[in-house]
């Protein structure tokens, strides 16, 4: 992100006196399972600290108390048995972004789960993780999707879902093709729409920890309920995930940052660019 882009990302998160919580949108994270609770709790975390307003973890009964016991009390939750129920709640509770995925046992049954979902809403799905795995070697049906959808693989997960090697020649195609952003984790993360390909210069191998994908999966979902262009939502969530990420190993050193710590200091990240302190962080 050049200079222009950071001054337009946070002239547009700065809050009008008059405003109230649904401004800034309600996400709904559909992650978690009973022995991966934690990974829909960075994920709501992180959507909090980059400014929703309301965050929803969606979860199966089996895991409910486990999850519950993790996340911040700001968290509210919906336990829920299939797909209809996740659809009624979207409607009735003014849903604007979800994320499907971190922590999710993959089964017989997610795909359809996924599909179901992604067919029939209209808003902003990032799948990240299961959500993800759930179409290696069958991502047809992406194209049948409703929703605005935002992929969030690794080199590896990407390779796994087109069965040959995924590179980041090969991303800006498949966004194109399958009418997706596409976000290629790595280092200098790479976000396409099918048109418009960015590279992204901020964080640091301190950020390689379980769960710094989750955390991105929040901010990605946060920032898409409140900005009004979905490709700078998701590129300027990439770039504040890596500044939070370069802010987390001034304070715990390279081999000390933990997911929880990137999630934690988005919100210093976004503060910092917001209060004209840039120069001092890397941008392209």
């Amino acid at each position: 992100m050049n200079k222009q882009d950071i001054k337009n990302f946070t002239a547009q998160l700065k809050r009008k006196p008059e405003s109230h919580k649904y401004d800034y949108g309600h996400v709904l994270v559909i992650a978690g399972s009973k022995n991966m609770p934690g990974a829909g709790v960075l994920c709501c975390n992180s959507a909090m600290r980059s400014g929703a307003g309301l965050v929803t973890y969606a979860v199966q009964e089996s895991f409910f108390a486990s999850a519950c016991a993790m996340s911040k009390p700001e968290t509210m939750f919906f336990v829920y048995k299939a797909a209809d129920d996740i659809l009624k709640f979207i409607k009735n509770r003014k849903v604007s972004s979800v994320v499907i995925g971190p922590g999710l046992v993959i089964d017989s049954k997610l795909w359809s789960f996924i599909l179901k979902i992604i067919t029939s809403v209209n808003i902003p799905v990032i799948l990240d993780a299961s959500g993800i795995s759930a179409f290696n070697n069958n991502y047809a049906g992406l194209k049948k999707a409703k929703a605005k959808l935002i992929l969030t693989p690794h080199v590896g997960e990407f390779t796994k879902l087109i069965g040959q090697g995924g590179h980041g020649s090969e991303a800006k195609a498949f966004a194109r093709d399958n009418n997706v952003i596409f976000v290629l984790k790595g280092h200098n993360t790479l976000v396409s729409n099918g048109v418009e390909t960015y590279k992204n210069y901020s964080g640091t191998p301190a950020m390689a920890t379980a769960g710094s994908g989750d955390v991105l999966s929040g901010a990605i979902a946060a920032l898409a309920g409140i900005l009004p262009d979905l490709f700078e939502a998701v590129k300027s969530a990439v770039f504040a995930h890596g500044l939070a990420g370069e802010i987390s190993e001034k304070d715990k050193g390279s081999s000390g940052v933990i997911a929880s710590d990137i999630a934690e200091n988005i919100c210093y990240a976004i503060k910092a660019l917001s209060s004209g302190r840039r120069d001092k962080w890397k941008m392209n």
